[in-house]
This record gives structure tokens, C-alpha cells and sequence, in this order.
């Protein structure tokens, strides 16, 4: 009989505090209309099927099935994809996560994984399915996947985590007022009662705003409704004038205009287009995950 023991010692190699916000999942319709936008955090793409262009500031490059991009905090990103082979992918957003870039692109990470995707579409399908089920624990197996994904990358790309520098007092303070929009958009929100909300005077901070985030934060609580416009047109049986109120906005007539302006149709012809094109039955359309 013989044996062989290895014994397993902590080096603290993986000691960190990356928190997964929420997992998503998109399938492009034809109509698709991809808005330029950035997070206060770290977002990490895979695509699952189809072809199509990703932006990462003024850089475009091509994407397809087996693709990873991860866009770092405060970097303007959009997805376009081609209509014969559609887009399907998975979004993770995660907070307090980023990779020393010492001699890469400063804005993102690329790396395909045609040749050693098995472990990676473990996680995400996992990631998907328990943030579906929320069974007892769900959140905790939700943030050992996304460790085991993050060391995936490390290892396959050949990068180390960077450890996170304290925030100017004006990148908590534009972090703490997009965090604000993306949990309070359905409410009735104005500058005025924005400013008030945040404890800042509201020029300075419309000026603050606007200049790290090249939109002001009227603009940025517009976009971030009609993203959750989108979502609710394809996937629930909710009427036109209750998605407008359920996502804050004052008149139907007005979110009408708003988003014809931004996506180029109506909310109807949106939602008349996107009528077939439904998530496959074990994914749900967006999921959060809550923060302990």
C-alpha cells in the first residue's frame, strides 16, 4: 500500500474583498440600440453565442462566442451585435475589483477562452442558476464562483489583483451619488432633492458630476431608467403606462418622447420586436445579488 499526502497552506495569495453586485444575462433583438455608458465598478463580459463589437472608450474591437472582457471602474463601454449571429452573453458586476495594468490597456481586459472554457461555463451557468433558485446560502456560493472565475483569470491571463487605493473625496463622492440613481431611479428624483440627498451643494455637484462622468446626473438617472425600461418591455406583461410609472417617470407621454429619443422606436414597436426573443428557460433576465 502506498500513500502520498499534500499538505495545503494558506499563503493569502487570494486575499480580498471583491463583492458581486448582480448577474445578467442579454440576448440581443434586432432592434437593439447599445448605449454608451460606464459603472462606478468592475464589470466582467462573457459571451455565450453569436459575434458582434465591443467599445472600450475610443477603442473598438470584435467579439464572439468564448470571449471574456473585463471593463474596470469609471470606463465608457458599449456592445453592438451582428444580425445574423446575435449577441448572448453574461454581464457580472463586481465591486472593489481590479488588475495591475502595468503594461497592458489601462482600460480592460480581453482573453478568449475557445480552448479551455469548460471551468468557465461551469461559473457562469452556475452563477445563473443560483442567483435563479436563491436557495439557502445562494449569495455566499454566488461570490465563491466569482473567486474561482477571478483566479481562472489570473491564471489564463497572466495578471495580478491590484490592491484597491483609498478614493479621492470626488470619486466617493460621484460612486456614492451613481449609487444612489441606480437604487432610487424609480423615485422622484431632481437635482435639487438629489443635492439635498447627498449633502452637497447641487452646482458643485452637477459640475463634479459631469465632469467625471461626461453626463450630468439627470442624464445619467434617464439612461438608467430606460435601461430597466428595456428589460421590463421584453420580459414582463406589464402595460406601457405601468412600466412608466414603475420606473419613475412623471407622464407616459414623456417617456414615450424620452425613449423614442434615445432608442430610436417607440416603447410598442420596442416591445412588438422583442416579443419572440426570450431567455432560454434556466436563465432569468437579471438577478441581484445582495451585498451582506
Amino acid at each position: 500500500m502506498s500513500s502520498n499526502r499534500i499538505n495545503i497552506i494558506d499563503d493569502k495569495f487570494f486575499d480580498h474583498k471583491s463583492q458581486l453586485i448582480y448577474v445578467s444575462y442579454s440576448k440581443y433583438g434586432k432592434d437593439w440600440k447599445s448605449l454608451k455608458h460606464l459603472h462606478p465598478f468592475t464589470e466582467i463580459f462573457y459571451v455565450l453565442n453569436g459575434k458582434g463589437k465591443f467599445t472600450v472608450e475610443n477603442e473598438t474591437f470584435p467579439i464572439k462566442t468564448n470571449d471574456l472582457i473585463v471593463v474596470f471602474p469609471h470606463v465608457y463601454h458599449h456592445e453592438n451585435s451582428q444580425e445574423n449571429e446575435p449577441l448572448e452573453y453574461v454581464v457580472l458586476g463586481v465591486e472593489d475589483l481590479i488588475f495591475q495594468m502595468d503594461h497592458i490597456n489601462p482600460y480592460y481586459l480581453y482573453q478568449n477562452f475557445d480552448k479551455d472554457n469548460s471551468d468557465v461555463l461551469y461559473y457562469f451557468s452556475h452563477l445563473l442558476s443560483e442567483s435563479k433558485t436563491k436557495d439557502i446560502g445562494y449569495d455566499t456560493v454566488c461570490q465563491k464562483l466569482l473567486e474561482l472565475l477571478i483566479l481562472k483569470i489570473i491564471r489564463k491571463i497572466n495578471v495580478q489583483l491590484q490592491s484597491q487605493q483609498p478614493s479621492s473625496p470626488i470619486r466617493r463622492e460621484i460612486k456614492m451619488i451613481c449609487h444612489y440613481i441606480d437604487q432610487n431611479y424609480a423615485n422622484n428624483i431632481t437635482l435639487e432633492s438629489l443635492a439635498q440627498s447627498m449633502k452637497m451643494n447641487k452646482y458643485y455637484m452637477a459640475h463634479e458630476f459631469k465632469k467625471h462622468m461626461h453626463i450630468s446626473p439627470i442624464q445619467y438617472l434617464i439612461e438608467r431608467r430606460i435601461k430597466e425600461c428595456q428589460s421590463l418591455l421584453k420580459t414582463s406583461s406589464l402595460s406601457i403606462s405601468e412600466i412608466s410609472e414603475a420606473v419613475g417617470f412623471s407622464s407616459q407621454s414623456y417617456f414615450a418622447q424620452i425613449f423614442k429619443k434615445t432608442i430610436g422606436m417607440t416603447p410598442l414597436q420596442y416591445r412588438q420586436n422583442n416579443i419572440h426573443e426570450k431567455a432560454p428557460a434556466h436563465i432569468q433576465e437579471k438577478f441581484i445579488i445582495q451585498a451582506k
